[in-house]
């Protein structure tokens, strides 16, 4: 007998909700804790894995996405939301010490991508012996296309309807929408512009705006 395409491996006090997916494939699983909750939308292709460590974590993937990557919630009361009609081609996701990820509807994350919440590790200031990387929640606004390679770290906001450029290190809180982000640390390389998945010479205000609706 061959095994499942998706394993469901959370412990008792823990939840997975199926609200209509088209695909599953990978598995959810946690070895701890309680009130955990996986939650994948309706239409949506799911390839990947969803690792809980912690108690009451959320992670909300909505309805007509494509998810193909890794998730990894540390903590206590954490909530990563992936919105309605994004896709990734490849994303590890590190959610930890008490953060949130907000990604918003309509993003594309090409492959090779890292989101996360902290470095990990501590760096200490001699002098007080604090420490001086604090972890930090991640938003990402609707209609955002990341390029391959790229690092969203700790503390950084991409405002909707922006670009980040292949292999960018954001680690900022950018404001303004219709931007491209390039560059380590990335800045505004180039403003008022929007993006579209299709290929042609021009497009009409409908096809540019088409994500709005």
């Amino acid at each position: 007998m061959k095994p499942p395409i998706f394993r469901n491996e959370l412990i008792a006090g823990n939840t997975f909700l199926n609200e209509g997916a088209a695909a599953l494939k990978g598995r959810v699983f946690g070895k701890t804790g309680t009130g955990n909750v996986l939650s994948i939308g309706k239409g949506t292709k799911f390839s990947g894995t969803v690792e809980f460590q912690g108690n009451n974590n959320k992670v909300l993937i909505g309805d007509t996405c494509h998810f193909r990557g890794e998730i990894i919630v540390k903590g206590e009361g954490q909530t990563v939301t992936f919105g309605d009609q994004s896709t990734t081609v490849d994303v590890y996701l590190l959610c930890q010490e008490n953060c949130d990820v907000h990604i918003g509807k309509w993003c594309m994350f090409s492959r090779e991508i890292e989101i996360r919440t902290t470095d990990a590790h501590s760096v200490i200031d001699r002098v007080t012996r604090k420490r001086i990387n604090p972890a930090q929640s991640i938003r990402i606004g609707d209609h955002v296309w990341v390029g391959v390679g790229a690092i969203i770290n700790k503390g950084a906001v991409v405002p909707s309807d922006c670009i980040v450029g292949a292999m960018a290190f954001v680690n900022g809180q950018f404001d303004e929408e219709g931007t491209i982000l390039a560059g380590t640390p990335a800045r505004v390389v180039k403003r008022g512009i929007t993006w579209n998945r299709s290929r042609r010479d021009q497009f009409s205000r409908a096809q540019m705006n088409q994500w709005k609706d």
